[in-house]
């Protein structure tokens, strides 16, 4: 349809540079911000070499704390259906990369369709997962339903006998319609044809609903994202200047600006008593005796124990460059306005300093925890879309499916394991809270398989072992215990425990 063609196109020509931007500050290089034209020509070239960009640390401080440990269905038979197309599709692998993906530029997609055989029908119990950037695909929203999707572009180069031409494919809930580009243009719908190829028709048929799944932070229908680190974008500009500006002054320390001062009226030494042999050279590059270009070789010697007689000179001096605590802190300045904007713990952009731990280091997480909450919250229901949708290619229709989310919360496994032994007390199935737990679900179950043996048990030991590490710990931070000694009382305990497991 050409209107939805010409829609798509233009939505995606709009949102180019939004993420071209969020990948550079992510991955670089960033174009430095300058307020002096002439500063900007002398650094603009060469500082892109000193760049550190830090924008991967307010990005993967989210991305690290959104774990999906589990996805199940009402049945034991779809969940197993689950498990074996996640096996498949190299899902645990799949997931994280879409997730951070979804942070780094704002929105990221993801599509199933099913795995077609060589006479071009479905292979049964078969589905093709495709990771979409957001650079090459978009999906456009049904203006008076935000919550529909209207229509999906997916764009990207192919080779051809004529040269490279461009292939787009337009995504509905009923059909997939094909293009290719007629020449080198293809911005406008008037530059397409439709594309017949690999035995489909230029209009396929889709029984499966809407193919394609759009994350993004926000969670909110019809909306897009916004970067991660887009809110850190002002301070990167700031810790680049400051990189980069000291950087240039390095080279001062290497080779200082000196001066002569001369009395009124008196001659200046003769060219080939300048100390400039090393470093003069004319316009056009070549390294010459003198700034006039003469081949006189100076009579100053930089050796050790040498004598400058100097004719006309009352007083020589050498300007200091500035010290680099005029860059490294205004550096740690804004590096706190960083962490602050971004909702990300000043300890992880540096790791050298003193980490917070227990209560300090609960307390110091909570923005980044209640920012981490928020995007699984927006992503959980869009990966609870995209299963049912897979069950629905394998037969499964109005399945539906629960996951479960490691804690977000930075907690120690001493905390975890008396939360888990909480939640038992409440109600809530073992299996559970120990999947939470991050333990592998194909081993808890086996283990409830097995007559669970003593795992509430086990459960409670494990907490009261924790319990008695940490209090050992704080022993030996206050010299009442000596470090091996502990280890030994630890290495007999768990030996004895798996004795007994064995008996």
């Amino acid at each position: 349809m050409a209107n939805d063609l010409d829609d798509a196109l233009e939505a995606m020509r709009c949102a180019e540079d939004d993420y071209d931007k969020a990948k550079a500050y992510s991955d670089g290089p960033v174009e430095e911000v300058f307020t002096s034209r002439r500063i900007r020509r002398l650094l603009r070239d060469s500082g892109i070499s000193f760049q550190t960009l830090l924008g991967n640390v307010v990005i993967d401080a989210v991305a690290n704390k959104l774990k999906i440990v589990n996805v199940s269905s009402d049945t034991d038979a779809r969940t197993k259906l689950i498990a074996t197309f996640d096996e498949d599709a190299g899902m645990k692998q799949i997931r994280p990369a879409v997730m951070r993906r979804a942070l780094q530029l704002g929105d990221a997609y993801l599509s199933g369709w099913p795995v077609l055989g060589d006479d071009g029908k479905p292979v049964p119990g078969k589905v093709q997962v495709s990771v979409h950037s957001a650079r090459n695909m978009r999906v456009l929203y049904d203006e008076d339903e935000p919550t529909t999707p209207r229509v999906a572009i997916q764009r990207w180069t192919v080779k051809t006998a004529a040269g490279k031409r461009v292939r787009v494919d337009l995504l509905y809930a009923d059909r997939i319609e094909h293009f290719i580009s007629r020449g080198q243009r293809s911005t406008k719908a008037g530059d397409f044809q439709p594309y017949e190829a690999d035995g489909r028709d230029a209009v396929e048929d889709n029984p499966y609903g809407f193919p394609v799944f759009h994350f993004h932070g926000t969670g909110l229908p019809g909306e897009y994202g916004t970067p991660e680190h887009a809110s850190f974008y002002g301070t990167q500009n700031k810790l680049l200047k400051l990189e980069i500006s000291h950087m240039a002054g390095v080279d001062f320390n290497t080779l200082p600006q000196r001066l002569g001062l001369r009395d009124a009226g008196a001659k200046a030494s003769s060219p080939d008593e300048l100390d400039e042999d090393e470093f003069a050279v004319t316009p056009d590059g070549r390294r010459t005796g003198t700034v006039n270009g003469d081949d006189r070789t100076s009579k100053l010697s930089s050796e050790p124990g040498s004598f400058w007689d100097l004719v006309g000179y009352k007083d020589v001096k050498q300007l200091d460059p500035t010290t680099p605590a005029v860059f490294l802190d205004p550096r740690a300045v804004y590096l706190r306005e960083g962490s602050v904007a971004s909702s990300t713990p000043l300890h992880l952009f540096d790791r050298t300093g003193q980490i917070p731990s227990g209560e300090s280091l609960k307390t110091a997480n909570e923005p980044l925890d209640d920012k981490a909450g928020s995007r699984r919250d927006a992503f959980d229901p869009t990966w609870r879309g995209f299963y049912r949708f897979v069950l629905a290619i394998l037969g499964e229709t109005d399945a539906p499916v629960t996951l479960a989310w490691a804690p977000i919360e930075s907690t120690d496994e001493t905390t975890k394991l008396t939360h888990a032994k909480q939640k038992e007390e409440l109600g809530v199935p073992q299996n559970q809270a120990l999947t939470e737990l991050g333990y592998k679900p194909e081993d808890v179950t086996r283990w409830f398989e097995d007559g669970d043996g003593g795992l509430p048990q086990r459960v409670e030991l494990l907490a009261l072992l924790g319990q008695a590490v940490a209090s050992m710990a704080t022993a030996v931070s206050a010299g009442v215990l000596d470090e091996s000694t502990v280890n030994q009382v630890i290495t007999k305990v768990i030996g004895d425990l798996a004795d007994d497991e064995s008996t």
